[in-house]
């Protein structure tokens, strides 16, 4: 029992100096503040998502605000490094039918990432929202082999009868979202960025993938767009049939 006491003790003492000879860490004291814009300069309500850029060790969650009205935001109690802000725009906000705003908390943004040091004060960034284009699919399902009941707004990703996953030039995947039904098919839409390569890949657990030409859509195959304007994106249009048949 002595030598119990005696090593908890040391053991504790050990604690103690370590503790007592570690540089101090500074207080989070540092700030982001700005606005959010339009392309032509117009305020805008959005969310905005600050994270680490360079996450070191166990990365710390992500922190979000909402602007206010005149399209402002800020970020305090920041600890010193390097930070990337990314904006999504209220759903709210006006935007002509074929030209939405682009998620830049999904799609690669030109907004570069933002170093502070210990309570730095880092006033005036702009984040600007840019304009994309709708990416509509539909998808004809005359052997019904999709179910019939979908929840408005339900990720693809989360249904294995049919995924449509765009890949963009960093890489990374995104999946099309559900925008309605009927009794002949489905239609989907995804928001993507003008003047930049994405591919859309189409896989299904239970149909083959065939396009307007009747050519099988294999879930290798990739099909290509990269739009300079609204105008140059076109519906992609495929049928489903069922395995086998």
């Amino acid at each position: 029992m002595v030598h119990d006491v005696q090593f908890t003790c040391c053991v504790i003492g050990t604690m103690l100096a370590l503790a007592q000879g570690a540089p101090a860490q500074p207080p989070a004291t540092a700030a982001i503040s700005g606005r959010v814009l339009s392309e032509d300069g117009r305020t805008l309500h959005a969310t905005v998502t600050l994270s680490f850029a360079k996450p070191r060790g166990f990365p710390s969650p992500p922190r979000r605000t909402s602007t206010d009205t005149s399209g402002a935001f800020t970020f305090t109690r920041l600890s010193a490094g390097t930070y990337a802000l990314c904006v999504q725009v209220s759903a709210a906000e006006p935007a002509p039918a074929n030209s939405p705003f682009v998620d830049t908390c999904v799609w690669p943004s030109a907004q570069p990432p933002i170093a502070v040091s210990a309570g730095q004060q880092v006033a005036g960034v702009v984040l600007t929202a840019p304009k994309g284009a709708w990416l509509q699919i539909r998808a004809d399902d005359p052997d019904h082999v999709l179910p019939q009941a979908l929840p408005a707004k339900l990720p693809a990703l989360l249904e294995p009868e049919l995924q449509l996953i765009l890949k963009g030039p960093d890489g990374l995947y995104r999946h099309a979202r559900f925008a309605s039904n009927d009794g002949a098919g489905r239609n989907y839409q995804v928001a993507i960025p003008l003047k930049t390569a994405v591919a859309l890949k189409v896989a299904s657990s239970v149909a083959d993938a065939f396009d307007q030409g009747g050519n099988q859509v294999k879930d290798t195959d990739q099909i290509g767009f990269q739009p300079a304007t609204p105008a140059d994106l076109n519906a992609v249009k495929f049928t489903l049939h069922r395995k086998g048949q």
